[in-house]
């Protein structure tokens, strides 16, 4: 007999696997056949139904949590011990007072570099020359006019020679002598008018009396007026050597004394003038000599040969006196706690080593919108840091009593830290936690557990939320 495989595939695809009596009647041929096939049919349809609705039935609750202990831990109490305080920051390494040196003079080529960078410079150190020809020529040819303007100057203040003022000076004392003489001679004219009115006096009595005739006496009164124009003319003498002497001094003092004093003052103003041009020009030779201001490292170097001096370019970059300083970023409400002279431990990703710095200053300043202040930390030299290495630093605030737990007993799963707190019944419950500092094996908690809370240590790692455990010692 022949089987109808048909109809066999079809319920196999429905997931309904028919017997093989089933199969063999659906492959029967005549009606009566076909009718006990369909009834096989339904009955099995059915009995597939019910046991479906038996398989996706609900499952029972499952039963209470078995008490039996999962694993064998050990547990310790959280409490306060002293810990010590510290807040962390990072930043970058960066000079404390960073020169930018450039030149003062426009216009010059660079005509010698005698640094470079990482080199160590004392205050007062040549770093560089410019090209001052050009400027030595202009400050030669300004020292020749000051030497014109200062004998410009000495001939308007004294324009005669020594030898004029001795002749004026002699002239001056022949003066003198000629007053004398003629003074001398005005004398003698006038002690000859008196001999010459005593005469007349005298004749003129012997007239009266008959001795001498009245011409003598008349000669005698003609010699005394002659006597008395010889007087007014040496007094006239006198008064003319008086105002040859008067002019002599003059001449004299006018000599010693020197020129107009217009003249002098015009002469003074000039040299004043070559003077401040000759300042001006020493001071630019000057300036093309590129000293180091401060002692200090040469951090970077931009000079270089034949390049053309500007008064806003940069030449070398100074780390003053060496000192370098973090610049570190801090919470607001962590600045309260810091105060020059604390010690900070840094660390840097080329040098793992720590290093002691010391906080130097606090800014008074906090940024509107990031909330942080700036503390600047004075880092040493000698520690091998240069600047731009970025650094983390911690700064030690003192030991202080804080809640505290086993590290071991602290999980983290989810990006959360939580801890395993065992109750009466030894039973494990997961408490999400807020951590702090970290110390030797131990964590800070800042939220989440209590001081009388027993937490597990040792197979945290190994235990579920909801574990029954038993605490013994673990090897």
């Amino acid at each position: 007999m022949e089987v109808d495989t048909t109809a066999t595939k079809s319920d196999e695809k429905l997931g309904y696997p028919l017997s093989q009596e089933l199969l063999n009647c659906a492959s029967l041929k005549t009606p009566s056949r076909k009718l006990g096939f369909v009834i096989g049919l339904v009955a099995s349809l059915a009995a597939a139904a019910v046991a479906g609705f038996i398989f996706f039935k609900k499952a029972p609750e499952p039963t209470a949590k078995s008490k039996i202990p999962v694993l064998t831990v050990t547990a310790e109490k959280a409490a306060l011990r002293p810990m010590p305080r510290t807040i962390k920051v990072n930043g970058t390494i960066w000079p404390w007072d960073p020169l930018t040196i450039g030149s003062q003079v426009s216009g010059l080529s660079i005509q010698e570099i005698l640094v470079d960078e990482g080199q160590v410079v004392k205050k007062g150190q040549v770093l560089a020359r410019l090209d001052s020809s050009v400027l030595q020529a202009q400050l030669d040819q300004e020292k020749a006019r000051l030497q014109v303007n200062q004998a410009a100057l000495a001939k308007a203040i004294q324009p005669n020679r020594v030898e004029d003022i001795y002749g004026l000076r002699d002239a001056v004392a022949q003066a003198d002598a000629s007053i004398a003489q003629e003074k001398s001679g005005m004398q003698r004219a006038q002690a000859n008018l008196h001999n010459a009115l005593e005469n007349s006096r005298r004749y003129h009595d012997l007239v009266r009396q008959g001795a001498v005739s009245a011409q003598d006496a008349g000669n005698r009164e003609t010699d005394a007026q002659l006597a008395e124009a010889d007087v007014h003319s040496a007094e006239q003498r006198v008064r003319a050597a008086q105002f040859s002497h008067s002019q002599a001094t003059q001449r004299y003092h006018m000599a010693t004394i020197g020129g107009r004093r217009e003249d002098v003052q015009m002469s003074r103003a000039n040299v004043s003038a070559s003077q401040a041009t000759v300042r001006q020009l020493e001071a630019q030779v000057a300036q093309t000599i590129i000293r180091s201001p401060v002692n200090g490292l040469i951090m970077r170097r931009d000079a270089h040969l034949g390049d053309i001096s500007s008064t806003s370019k940069s030449l070398f970059s100074i780390v003053r006196d060496n000192r370098l300083e973090l610049r570190a970023q801090v919470a607001e409400q962590d600045l309260v706690k810091l105060k020059p002279g604390m010690q900070v431990d840094i660390t840097g990703s080329a040098n793992e080593k720590s290093v002691k710095a010391i906080v130097r200053e606090i800014s008074p300043l906090i940024d509107q919108e990031s909330r942080l202040g700036t503390v600047r930390i004075d880092v040493p030299a000698s520690a091998g840091f240069k600047p731009g290495n970025f650094v983390r630093g911690d700064i030690n605030l003192g030991n202080s009593d804080v809640l505290t737990v086993p590290s071991q007993a602290v999980l983290t799963k989810n990006d959360e830290s939580f801890a395993l707190v065992l109750n009466s019944e030894n039973q494990a419950q997961s408490h999400i936690v807020k951590t702090g500092n970290r110390g030797s094996n131990l964590v800070e908690i800042l939220d989440g557990l209590t001081p009388q809370d027993t937490v597990i240590v040792k197979g945290a790692g190994f235990v579920k939320d909801g574990d029954y455990v038993r605490v013994g010692v673990v090897e």
